[in-house]
């Protein structure tokens, strides 16, 4: 096994070195703009989502409210694969510029916030609207 020395760092002279002149260290120069954020379209269909999968899943339990029992899942995840596809509608008529090879991402940006904040708003929903089922006096 062959060792290699090791490379040398530029070495800061010293303080004290007559050759250096009193120059200030370099302090990089900052961008007014470097702080702000540049604002992303696919950020704003991942919000649109939450947000579609809030309104999913908070339709789903008013509308399942006034249903039997038995229908309540096939309306609550039919409603979420409509109010999906109408959430692609809204991504492609917002013109997000992607490669042709990231044509997938319309579909795929935000589809699991989406489906989560579905399920979150649907048992919170639920809860809400039936306070008092499943609750046992314990004695």
């Amino acid at each position: 096994m062959t060792r290699h020395p090791k490379k040398k760092e530029k070495e800061k002279p010293s303080p004290n070195d007559p050759n250096v002149k009193d120059v200030p260290p370099e302090v990089p120069q900052s961008n007014p703009t470097e702080g702000v954020k540049k604002k992303n379209p696919l950020d704003k269909l991942f919000w649109l989502r939450v947000g579609m999968g809030l309104l999913a899943g908070s339709l789903s339990a008013e509308l399942g409210y006034s249903m039997e029992e038995a229908s309540r899942p096939f309306l609550g995840f039919g409603l979420v694969i409509i109010l999906f596809i109408i959430s692609y509608g809204i991504a492609k008529a917002m013109r997000i510029p992607l490669p042709p090879s990231d044509r997938k991402k319309l579909i795929m940006t935000g589809i699991g916030s989406y489906f989560f904040m579905f399920l979150f708003s649907w048992i919170l929903v639920n809860t809400l609207i039936h306070p008092g089922v499943g609750l046992q006096i314990i004695r």
